[in-house]
């Protein structure tokens, strides 16, 4: 649990009387002024939230805990686009990957920035990317491979949780988005298939260099 102690935070009254075993970090603002000056020293500063991320890392106690399939895929797309990529993409992925059902349209995605979907998508253009709906479409494509890897999981089933009316249109849509089945995209073939095509149509150097652009659209989001 992470939070900045000030006088009268929730959490400062309640903290004696949660359970034991929840570790607390507490963040002042004269550690976020620290944090931020250092940052500044960098002969290439990074922005605010990757090195607020990286301070924290070494604040909380690392676990040799696997990561969720989320972190896997973030991971995996990175590799097959051979960069590391951008917070605000990663922002975003993790958003769709995690409640895919709550992204079956732009809408919720614009409202994370404060902004109108036009406004959103006028914002891509000039960074010279492509509408954030394309995106928004491949990571719940991904979240899909991700269910039907069990075969146990229909495609009903899988239509269902990602918030799709029917399984046919499930079907057609990760066919449109991916040029793949819903068959092809079960198990680590299809996994990979999907990744490597992402990274492929999307992920390259100008469009990251277009994400890269767009951290501080995201930063509440990230934070």
């Amino acid at each position: 649990m992470i939070y900045a102690p000030e006088e009268g935070h929730p959490l400062a009254r309640r903290l004696a009387r949660l359970e034991a075993g929840i570790e607390a970090v507490a963040i002042t603002h004269a550690a976020l002024r620290t944090w931020e000056a250092e940052r500044r020293t960098r002969e290439v500063p990074p922005s605010r939230v990757e090195h607020a991320a990286y301070r924290l890392a070494q604040l909380i106690p690392q676990r040799a805990e696997p990561g969720s399939w989320v972190d896997r895929a973030l991971a995996d797309l990175a590799r097959a686009a051979g960069a590391r990529l951008p917070v605000a993409l990663r922002t975003v992925g993790r958003r769709v990957m995690e409640f895919p059902s709550h992204y079956a349209d732009l809408h919720p995605l614009a409202e994370v920035t404060g902004m109108s979907r036009g406004a959103l998508k006028a914002r891509f253009r000039r960074r010279g990317l492509i509408s954030p709906s394309v995106y928004v479409r491949w990571f719940r494509a991904l979240a899909a491979a991700h269910l039907l890897a069990d075969r146990d999981v229909t495609t009903v089933h899988a239509a269902h949780r990602l918030g799709f009316t029917t399984g046919g249109n499930f079907c057609r849509t990760i066919k449109s988005v991916t040029a793949l089945s819903s068959t092809e995209v079960r198990g680590i073939h299809g996994w990979n298939r999907l990744v490597v095509t992402f990274a492929w149509r999307h992920l390259g150097p100008e469009a990251l260099a277009g994400w890269e652009m767009l951290d501080d659209l995201f930063e509440r989001g990230a934070a």
